[in-house]
């Protein structure tokens, strides 16, 4: 198994694609993982129902944004009294539910932020690969 050490979670994924539009570099990788737990009762799931692409922003690499494209899947839900029937496979090690950035681009930005703060933050954050607004 190869093993991609630029990625949040390297063991998790596998690079498929890398490629650069204009200041981005774009790299389309798919999830490795067989089974998922349901995020509302816990029962664990093999049963695929369909896949998606995830877009997620990651720290910059030379200056350029850093772009995942994530092929990841929806599972069936098979217990009986569930509210979910289908749910999305989670990202724990590398984002939020729902987050549009990984934990440590996050993170990143987060101490820009405290740090310099506002539009010094934002022209800082530029500088360094990662645009943002104040």
């Amino acid at each position: 198994m190869e093993i991609y050490p630029f990625l949040p979670d390297p063991f998790g994924f596998r690079c498929e694609h890398i490629w650069f539009d204009q200041n981005t570099v774009i790299l389309k990788l798919i999830s490795l993982t067989t089974t998922t737990d349901c995020p509302v009762c816990g029962q664990s799931s093999h049963r695929i129902h369909s896949r998606y692409t995830r877009t997620l922003s990651d720290l910059p690499w030379m200056g350029m944004t850093v772009q995942l494209r994530l092929r990841v899947r929806r599972f069936f839900c098979d217990t009986p009294t569930c509210p979910y029937h289908t749910f999305a496979e989670r990202l724990p090690q590398m984002a939020a539910a729902y987050s549009r950035k990984t934990y440590r681009l996050t993170q990143a930005l987060c101490r820009i932020g405290f740090a310099v703060g506002g539009e010094a933050g934002s022209r800082l954050a530029f500088h360094l690969g990662i645009p943002t607004s104040g």
